[in-house]
């Protein structure tokens, strides 16, 4: 599935909501480490509600939809600063490959 060999992952739980929000783990965030991704995967561990990600401004209308139990792997270019947000009403596992 990966183009390139990963030599760290990190997983964590992110809880969503309305409000548009980085999936991306503290760690990564506080040192600005983006870039580093080569992949992220989300698992949307709600029971019932689908949870949506895009850019910064998603929203349920135009985010890509993960459905409830479903996941999706997004590759990251390195060197790339890009940020995936997500909206929703629950919890979605987070998985990031460096």
């Amino acid at each position: 599935m990966f183009l390139r060999s990963f030599s760290q992952i990190r997983t964590g739980t992110i809880t969503l909501s309305e409000t548009a929000q980085p999936l991306a783990l503290p760690a990564t965030l506080e040192r600005d480490r983006d870039g580093g991704r080569i992949a992220l995967e989300i698992v949307n561990v709600d029971d019932e509600n689908a949870c949506y990600v895009g850019g910064a401004d998603v929203t349920s209308s135009t985010g890509i939809p993960i459905k409830a139990g479903e996941s999706r792997i997004f590759p990251v270019q390195i060197g790339s600063g890009d940020k995936i947000y997500g909206v929703g009403d629950g919890d979605v596992v987070v998985a990031e490959y460096f």
